[in-house]
């Protein structure tokens, strides 16, 4: 499951399955989740299959060109991503956390960073 609620786990399968070969990447879906927060490169949106046995808040930068690794960001975006990681999120409390996961364990070939306040934290 890894750290989803059985829920959340079958609600992410179901759009898996629904999701199909041949449909657009979901960040780059005109109906992708939530917006919260827009920057000229980045975004950061609601995760709506969080880690919710985890976590009580679960969000998500997402670079609004898709691309699947760090090493394909333009210099831009990479200056831009810095600025939002180290003077924007610093000073939110609403996280307490940052995790970016490899390419083999990704679930989505849309390059992230997750953002993440845990339970009890």
């Amino acid at each position: 499951m890894y750290f989803r609620s059985k829920k959340t786990f079958d609600k992410y399968n179901k759009y898996k399955e629904e999701k199909g070969a041949d449909k657009q990447c979901r960040f780059c879906d005109e109906m992708s989740p939530e917006k919260k927060y827009s920057f000229k490169y980045w975004k950061i949106l609601h995760n709506d299959f969080p880690y919710d046995l985890l976590t009580k808040k679960h969000d998500m930068i997402v670079p609004k060109r898709h691309f699947k690794t760090e090493d394909k960001m333009t210099q831009e975006e990479r200056d831009e991503l810095i600025k939002i990681k180290s003077r924007v999120i610093s000073r939110w409390e609403e996280y307490d956390s940052m995790m970016e996961n490899f390419a083999p364990a990704r679930s989505m070939e849309h390059y992230h960073i997750h953002l993440m306040k845990f339970r009890g934290a």
